[in-house]
């Protein structure tokens, strides 16, 4: 289930009814092995208290030509996003050591305030951007699963209603990297000597800490990720030309005299 009524999706449909699984060979044949009476039994019963939305009609009306189209949407996303995965395979490695790593080193509290996510951690709360079961609203002994996603710059699921755990799904660190992604304003300011040296989006990013943002005001900025912005930002910051600092529950980013100069010096320098 992702969210509340208005983002709710059974998990068989989102291919996260197993957790553990991970080969879309499996999670297809998953998919096809999906009672088509069933799923619309579970619609119905998610929504016995609501008007069931538009969007769930057709399933209701004829659930197995639904499932039938559903299966061949997901294999046509598949085969699209195949090349992405393969070269998403070592970014999720990493994403799953640098896990394993904070839940053995007590570091699970920085690694969740790092995830680019709609659940937002802040004082020991995770906080859902919809309401979930009040029987729920305690993670108790549940796990807490962490899902990286090769699925979009900004994508974003959770799922609160299991018992058996709570899973989060982000965009692993770095998609837009492998994948080419520039914004608009990345490409706009490809040209010029700050550009040229650092990169579009550093270059950006050098830019605008000028105002002293934090990550995610300076992702909203530059028009990326919060997870793509804190990697660049790390990277400008173990150059010595950014530094951050925390002021209140914020962190906020500034530009060391370096990264000062730097700019000032390639901007001038400009034609």
């Amino acid at each position: 289930m992702l969210g509340s009524q208005t983002c709710w999706i059974p998990d068989r449909l989102a291919l996260v009814q197993d957790l553990k699984a991970s080969d879309m060979g499996a999670l297809g044949k998953g998919l096809a092995a999906t009672d088509p009476t069933l799923l619309a039994e579970e619609v119905a019963t998610f929504y016995s208290s609501a008007p069931v939305p538009s969007s769930w009609r057709p399933l209701l009306d004829d659930p197995d030509a639904f499932l039938t189209a559903y299966q061949r949407v997901v294999g046509a996303v598949a085969t699209a996003f195949a090349p992405l995965w393969r070269q998403a395979d070592a970014l999720i490695s990493r994403e799953a050591e640098r896990i394993g790593l904070a839940a053995v080193t007590g570091g699970v509290d920085g690694l969740l305030l790092s995830l680019d996510s709609e659940v937002r951690y802040a004082d020991g709360v995770l906080g859902l951007p919809h309401a979930c079961p009040s029987h729920l609203n305690d993670l108790g002994r549940r796990p807490l699963v962490l899902v990286p996603l090769a699925s979009g710059y900004t994508a974003s699921m959770y799922g609160a209603d299991r018992d058996d755990a709570l899973w989060i799904g982000y965009a692993v660190p770095g998609l837009g990297r492998i994948a080419g992604h520039r914004n608009k304003k990345g490409q706009a300011a490809a040209t010029d000597a700050l550009s040229l040296v650092l990169g579009p989006v550093r270059a950006q990013i050098l830019r605008a800490v000028r105002r002293r943002p934090a990550v995610s005001e300076l992702a909203h900025d530059v028009q990326i990720s919060v997870s793509t912005a804190t990697y660049h930002c790390s990277q400008l910051e173990a150059a010595g030309l950014l530094h951050r600092e925390r002021q209140g529950r914020r962190v906020r980013l500034y530009p060391t005299e370096r990264g000062t100069a730097l700019a000032e010096l390639l901007m001038a320098s400009a034609p």
